[in-house]
């Protein structure tokens, strides 16, 4: 794979923006929602109800999965709600105007161009040569773009609920369903050789109804590429409550390996696969400190952050051959 370029923390989440952002995710969390109409759910990995731990953050509660080590919001908002908080909350108006836009280049450089080479690299060990592909939670179409460059042959599909990104994919010649998954699935109306997906799943009211309708949206024979946030992640492990990625109500699932496994697995997928590459989890620890939280660190994780930058690298590159940061990919074969 192309080696990605650098990436800092805040490249990608600029402090002063972040913490706007951060400010108004919580505000939201207390105040948007009728939390007298939430929903309680069973662990979305492994379905199990029984809780090894858990804390309340903006007033949401993150329940351990006592079976499979997943993190999960529960209760949590309907999917109505969830629906509404994405098209209307300030913090989501926010997001997009502030923190996307002021970020977009970098995260293209050292995201998405580096996703594409790692897709490429995951499909040519397979020997899996698509011709459709399908990227639910197309955006604005910059993936499905830069797939077009180097794979000219391609016929590509947008899954996209937003109606202003929709659009910018029709402008750029994209075939995209202005709809959800589950309702693309349900009707039927595209399937893909390789279908891939970006950060999403943490997000998704229903984990099981969404992985089965990633599913289906498969073609017999495909592959569906997936990323997301763990529950494994060192970051995610040393900072717990005070992980700023544990943030309600954007991010409700948090998986294990084997929370992920089973779940793709149930929803028909023969063969499940999980890694994880991320780049920043030492250094998100490292950050989060500086800004004032107070972790319960032990002996060596002291003695492991008051190291150099060459351990701190070294260290990263352990986490990620072991499946321990908190960025996971799932490649999940279908028959």
């Amino acid at each position: 794979m192309d080696t990605p370029a650098v990436i800092k923390e805040e490249e990608i989440r600029p402090e002063d923006v972040f913490n706007e952002f951060m400010r108004l995710s919580a505000q939201d969390a207390e105040s948007f929602f009728d939390k007298s109409q939430f929903v309680d759910v069973v662990c979305p990995g492994c379905g199990a109800s029984e809780k090894a731990d858990h804390f309340k953050k903006h007033s949401f509660q993150y329940n351990s999965c006592a079976k499979c080590g997943s993190v999960y919001v529960s209760p949590r908002p309907n999917l109505d709600e969830l629906i509404r908080y994405y098209s209307v909350s300030k913090s989501q108006s926010f997001w997009s105007e502030n923190v996307l836009k002021k970020t977009g280049e970098k995260r293209k450089q050292s995201i998405m161009l580096p996703n594409v080479s790692r897709i490429d690299e995951i499909l040519e060990e397979k020997g899996h040569h698509p011709n459709r592909v399908v990227d639910i939670g197309s955006a604005n179409g910059a993936f499905l773009t830069e797939w077009k460059k180097r794979h000219q042959e391609a016929e590509l599909h947008g899954i996209e609920p937003g109606r202003e990104s929709a659009q910018q994919c029709r402008n750029l010649g994209i075939e995209v369903y202005e709809a959800s998954v589950e309702e693309v699935a349900q009707k039927k109306q595209v399937n893909g050789d390789l279908v891939t997906c970006f950060e999403v799943l943490e997000h998704v009211q229903d984990p099981e109804l969404f992985a089965k309708s990633v599913y289906e949206v498969t073609a017999p024979g495909g592959m569906a590429i997936l990323s997301t946030l763990g529950a494994e992640g060192f970051d995610i492990q040393v900072l717990w409550n005070e992980s700023r990625s544990l943030m309600p109500p954007y991010h409700l699932n948090f998986l294990s390996c084997e929370g992920m496994k089973k779940l793709f697995s149930k929803s028909g997928f023969s063969k499940v696969e999980v890694f994880t590459p991320g780049r920043l989890d030492v250094e998100i620890v490292q950050n989060s400190i500086k800004r004032g939280a107070s972790p319960d660190l032990s002996r060596f994780e002291k003695l492991l952050l008051s190291r150099g930058s060459e351990t701190w690298k070294a260290f990263q590159k352990f986490l990620a051959e072991n499946a321990l940061s908190s960025h996971v990919w799932i490649v999940c074969s279908r028959d």
